[in-house]
């Protein structure tokens, strides 16, 4: 199957209440269709019961202050591509702050990093319209959401949960420079869950 070019240009930018209302039903319908159907390349409908998010959620994720939605548009037509989220990590009970350890000097010695929560953002519903995924918007979706927490957010580290049983996502978020710690978090409602010890991965990526 011969897959349809990429529009000439893509538009990324944060959603505004007033102007974006007019795209819930697609933000929906993306958002659902990308996680919850077999319709792209990687999903979780194997895994999970139920829509990823409702429109009213979508509708409160609109006119949030503190959590921030991207929208990528075709800017010739203006029609949405894709969606991904920022929640500052203080605004998630279920991060921490981080302290790591790793290796510097080739490994003849070792150091421990501590980052407060403040200085943290978690990435979430990342979701590409199945008919535009493996033409590379998604990497930059994530490349533009990683800038806009640098620079606007001025956060200094990207943490995203995978579920486990997703090995091939997680390996698509390594390519794009996150980490795996071995870091694990269970999944918040296993009543929904279609496995069992469905649970996340934790990546992590300096900025």
């Amino acid at each position: 199957m011969t897959l349809p070019s990429p529009p000439a240009s893509v538009l990324i930018r944060r959603a505004q209440p007033e102007e974006d209302v007019q795209h819930l039903d697609e933000i929906f319908r993306i958002v659902n269709t990308a996680y919850r159907s077999n319709a792209g390349w990687t999903h979780e409908s194997h895994l999970i019961k139920d829509n990823r998010i409702s429109k009213e959620g979508i509708s409160q994720l609109l006119n949030d202050k503190v959590k921030v939605l991207l929208l990528a548009f075709d800017s010739a037509s203006g029609r949405v591509l894709g969606t991904a989220q920022l929640d500052p990590a203080e605004c998630n009970p279920e991060l921490d702050d981080y302290k790591g350890e790793g290796e510097k000097d080739g490994g003849s010695s070792t150091y421990t990093e501590s980052l407060p929560k403040t200085q943290i953002v978690h990435l979430g519903l990342l979701s590409i319209d199945p008919e535009h995924q493996s033409r590379g918007l998604g990497r930059q979706l994530v490349e533009a959401a990683m800038n806009y927490a640098k620079e606007t957010l001025e956060r200094r580290q990207a943490v995203v949960t995978v579920l486990y049983q997703r090995p091939e996502l997680s390996n698509w978020y390594k390519r794009l420079g996150f980490i795996d710690y071995g870091e694990k978090k269970s999944y918040p409602d296993p009543s929904s869950t279609l496995q069992d010890n469905v649970h996340f991965t934790v990546l992590r990526r300096a900025l």
